[in-house]
């Protein structure tokens, strides 16, 4: 909405100004914007008398500044009412005399700035924060607690930095007074402070102590809040709630905090991106295609997850793609496998629209190829640092194509990017795997953005060379969060080989979601699983018109002690076969039938009985070796089977369990509410999966630290409802990599 004040402005800058050649004349639209910003600097420049103008306010135009007061009059008095307007405080005209009303409008600003008892007088830190487009009122998105924090720092640090926003938005300016104020309390000089986490300021780093007091233990409380950890802000003691507050942060972050100790890796985490980029790291990425040899230096190091590149950019140099031979070494090795599409992602201009159907597609064809079990994430990368802006009219319109192309897919689309990208894809496309580019700290999208609780992979150091000889290889440091535990292949039965599994035309996986009992196989001769039917067909095998699935391909055969579920009868086949969903060596979910009795139903006659042999007849057999999940716990001592105890909660049984390792939660609806984490105790009342998704369990409660039993998921009104846990269907789940026992 155009404002008459600013108007007035912009006309008496062209008016006095225009015909200077070294002048931009600004748009007389009535709208504050930086045209304007622009024009009232080069105006005070040129009152100034520099030789050639600028559209910054630098070093020259600071030092030349003059203090403008009360009683002053002429066109350094015009700049400063004209700055006020834009700014939306009122002087009580527009007339080049500094009278009471310009005084107390500068009073306004002081105060809306910190400075509760300033005079109404404007020197050059001010009149830098005048012309500039930084709030100094609440905004949109902005709090009252950081908005608090913004005024105070000014108060107190801005003469080693500038008077910066109050608009209650963590933000670059405020990162930035936040490591200048500890600069200042470490006692560095102003000249070399630089806002920046220099050899000085680490070095300089204090130790802070349970019960000590400082004015660091002050900004680590600022720090918090701008971090999203509520915590008082007025005290500077480090007392018990602070410290239960950094631990609070140190787990989301997964960093390792020493008891009674907010020390550097804390410190510089909460003050910047990457943190100690010297700290431990369960993950790494390289573009490096991995012999053996490196193989077992990431291992030898201690590294758990490695991310690898899906393609090769087309017409690049760099030999980056990952192949089957490699994912085999991988995972033989022990270590898990995330996966990274990047084919020159690296400026903001080359994502569009189309861009983001075209990645799409290959990044789903190059995982197709490779046999990357379904549903496992490829993070797209943004290897640049994007404006708000361009993120809006760049990045958001591509990745609105891949989130769209994936919809029909099988995979899950993830982004790798700054904290802002990341925040703003999960905010507005709702992508909820995220890989974190921290350790470019430097970047505008880093810098004052808080970390995303949602984030899978947190890449905060790079170019890193470990190891000697044929092993020597050079990778990035990654933190894991366990939101992506990339749990994708499974070994063979007596086998020390992963088996991998390569999509084909027949591949029918993840078409069907179902509701389902959970069962357990306890015979240790397996269960055998059959291909879908063939009614329609003649079965070349038996030369019968309605095959029998045990008449078709075997197709898997249920390890003892592994789970499946048995979605049951189908109308439309026979009651001789139910259906059943089972997770494949592959990690991949897929369906097959399991024979359940020797008489069929054909249509128009009766029953007919099937002439079975002596396999089908064990089939059948089977059957009295299948039992519900909920009916059996584990004696973790010897992985022995043995049969549940029931409890009775809330007038109904359930079985016990306790998580053996951190696994996803789900609310009633299916969304996504975070991890579970390993040592909770469960009960479960039935095995049924999720309706939506057949690799979900339900589970009724759980055992909170008060020893009562509350649901698992919390709502927004701050009650507990029952909610689904990822059950993994895995081979071996009983009893050497189940998710769930006691």
């Amino acid at each position: 909405m155009a404002d008459a004040m600013v108007l007035a402005t912009q006309k008496w800058l062209n008016e006095k100004y225009g015909n200077d050649s070294r002048f931009n004349k600004v748009a007389e639209d009535g709208i504050t914007g930086w045209g304007t910003i622009y024009g009232l600097r080069r105006a005070l420049q040129i009152e100034e008398k520099l030789p050639s103008l600028s559209n910054n306010f630098g070093q020259s135009t600071y030092a030349k500044c003059p203090t403008v007061k009360k009683g002053d009059t002429g066109n350094l008095v015009y700049i400063v009412q004209g700055g006020l307007w834009c700014k939306g405080y009122s002087p009580g005209g527009f007339n080049g005399v500094y009278g009471d009303g310009t005084y107390a409008a500068v009073q306004r600003f002081k105060k809306a700035a910190g400075f509760d008892d300033a005079d109404g007088n404007i020197d050059k830190d001010f009149m830098k924060a005048l012309l500039d487009m930084s709030a100094f009122k609440l905004l949109s998105g902005g709090t009252d607690a950081i908005r608090t924090i913004q005024q105070q720092l000014n108060k107190d640090y801005y003469d080693f930095y500038q008077i910066c926003p109050c608009n209650g938005l963590y933000d670059r300016d405020m990162n930035k007074m936040l490591i200048y104020a500890l600069q200042k309390e470490e006692g560095i000089p102003k000249a070399s402070a630089t806002g920046t986490w220099g050899p000085s300021t680490i070095s300089k780093c204090p130790r802070l102590e349970l019960g000590k007091s400082s004015n660091v233990v002050k900004l680590v409380r600022y720090a918090l809040v701008c971090n999203g950890i509520s915590v008082s802000t007025s005290s500077k003691t480090y007392d018990s709630t602070l410290d239960a507050k950094a631990k609070e942060f140190a787990k989301l972050l997964k960093l390792n905090k020493k008891s009674n100790v907010i020390d550097y890796t804390i410190i510089k985490s909460l003050l910047s991106s990457n943190g100690d980029p010297n700290r431990s790291a369960k993950g790494c990425d390289t573009s490096t295609r991995l012999t053996k040899a490196q193989i077992q230096t990431i291992k030898n190091a201690g590294y758990e997850y490695v991310g690898r590149y899906l393609s090769n950019t087309p017409g690049g140099t760099l030999d980056k793609a990952l192949t089957r031979t490699e994912i085999e070494n991988i995972l033989n090795a022990g270590l898990r496998l995330f996966y990274i599409f990047q084919e020159s992602n690296n400026a903001a201009s080359k994502f569009t629209s189309a861009r983001g159907k075209e990645q799409a597609e290959r990044g789903i064809a190059a995982a197709h190829s490779l046999g990357i079990p379904y549903k496992s994430v490829i993070y797209f990368a943004v290897d640049c640092d994007p404006t708000d802006s361009e993120i809006t009219n760049y990045i958001l319109p591509y990745f609105r194509q891949v989130v769209s192309i994936f919809k029909s897919k099988p995979y899950t689309v993830g982004v790798y990017g700054t904290r802002n990208v990341c925040n703003k894809l999960r905010k507005q496309l709702g992508i909820t795997k995220l890989f974190v580019s921290d350790a470019s700290y430097g970047f505008s999208g880093n810098l004052g953005y808080v970390l995303p609780n949602e984030w899978c992979f947190d890449q905060f150091k790079t170019d890193i060379t470990i190891g000697s000889g044929d092993g020597k290889v050079s990778i990035d440091k990654v933190g894991i969060s366990g939101n992506d535990i990339c749990d994708y292949g499974n070994m063979i039965e007596g086998s020390d080989k992963y088996e991998f599994y390569y999509p084909g035309e027949d591949d029918y996986a993840d078409e069907i979601y179902h509701k389902g009992v959970l069962r357990v196989n306890l015979n240790p001769n397996g269960l055998r699983v059959y291909c879908r039917t063939r009614s329609d067909k003649e079965d070349t095998l038996k030369g019968r018109k309605w095959s029998l699935p045990y008449y078709s391909d075997l197709v898997h055969i249920i390890p003892q002690y592994a789970f499946y579920l048995n979605i049951g009868e189908l109308s439309e086949t026979n009651d001789l076969v139910d259906l059943i969903a089972y997770r494949a060596s592959d990690g991949t979910i897929k369906y097959g039938y399991i024979a359940v009795s020797n008489t069929i139903v054909l249509p128009g006659s009766d029953k007919y009985v099937a002439t079975v042999d002596s396999e089908i007849k064990e089939d059948i057999k089977n059957l009295y070796y299948q039992e519900d999940f909920t009916s059996y716990t584990v004696n973790t001592g010897d992985y022995t089977l043995k049969k549940a105890n029931k409890e009775k909660i809330d007038n109904a049984y359930h079985t016990i369990y306790k998580l053996k390792r951190d696994v996803k939660l789900y609310d009633i609806k299916r969304n996504y509410k975070g991890v579970m984490s390993a040592g909770t105790i469960i009960a479960i009342s039935e095995s049924y999966s999720g309706n939506t998704d057949n690799t979900l369990v339900r589970v009724n409660r759980v055992l909170n630290e008060n020893d009562e039993w509350i649901g698992p998921v919390k709502k927004d009104d701050g009650t507990y409802e029952a909610g689904y846990i990822e059950y993994q269907l895995n081979y071996g789940d009983l009893p050497f990599y189940r998710t769930i026992n006691n």
